[in-house]
């Protein structure tokens, strides 16, 4: 097996596609987040919160680099992201397939300055289920590194964050050394899906390349978490352990 490039924000290819510009980064996040369908330029514009300037020359970037595809009907442009190898493999390292539902990044209006909120008390948001007997428990590997990742995330979410769990290979048995971790981070609300990526990016890079593997995550809402009983989440929710 070749050497494993586990975060591509630390790659040339990444530096040249994506880039440090935050508006490319949103677009790609909301065009990975939905694969199965096709945005408008002017849609596009306005979920993302920038110019139809501006999204018109990210998304000629992103085509370039082979992560997007463009689709022309007479006077109407579209866009999607592509199911290439390279698109793939970013959608995995960094995006992580999206759940099923409503869209993940709804644009809210920004709020004025308004008073602190009464602190919460520690939410007990738990996973589906108890364990069944002889259902295979999470490798000690899976446990510590999501471990790390939740160390940095309490602090930094402080009363948003409703709860961590690790899910995937790393909670099904037969894992080989350099499985992905995979962990579901459970927030109050999720205003912007691709501003919580970029927040927690770096752990993210820093963890995969300390233990040699890759370290997924995918935000979901409290609501959601607790409520959906349908599609991938449902299974996510089955095996998921708190850490």
């Amino acid at each position: 097996m070749g050497t494993i490039v586990p975060v591509f924000e630390n790659s040339v290819a990444t530096e040249l596609t994506i880039g440090r510009s935050s508006v490319r980064r949103r677009i790609l996040a909301l065009l990975m987040a939905e694969p199965d369908q096709r945005l408008h330029l002017r849609e596009i514009q306005r979920r993302v919160r920038t110019s139809p300037g501006t999204a018109s020359r990210e998304l000629a970037l992103l085509v370039a680099a082979g992560l997007a595809e463009r689709q022309a009907e007479g006077h109407q442009v579209y866009f999607r992201a592509t199911s290439s190898p390279f698109a793939t493999m970013v959608r995995t390292l960094l995006f992580v397939p999206a759940l099923p539902g409503p869209d993940p990044m709804p644009i809210q209006p920004t709020s004025v300055a308004t008073a602190p909120e009464p602190i919460r008390p520690p939410r007990t948001i738990r996973a589906a289920g108890p364990a069944q007997e002889g259902t295979p428990r999470p490798d000690a590997l899976g446990l510590k590194v999501a471990g790390r990742l939740a160390e940095v995330l309490r602090p930094l979410y402080a009363d948003r964050l409703a709860g961590i769990f690790l899910h995937g290979v790393r909670v099904r048995g037969e894992v080989r050394p350099d499985a992905e971790v995979e962990v579901v981070i459970v927030l109050d609300t999720i205003a912007h899906y691709g501003e919580e990526l970029e927040r927690t990016s770096a752990t993210c890079a820093g963890l995969s390349l300390e233990f040699g593997l890759i370290v997924s995550r995918i935000f979901v809402a409290e609501s959601t978490w607790e409520s959906r009983t349908d599609g991938h989440l449902l299974a996510i929710r089955s095996e998921a352990v708190a850490v």
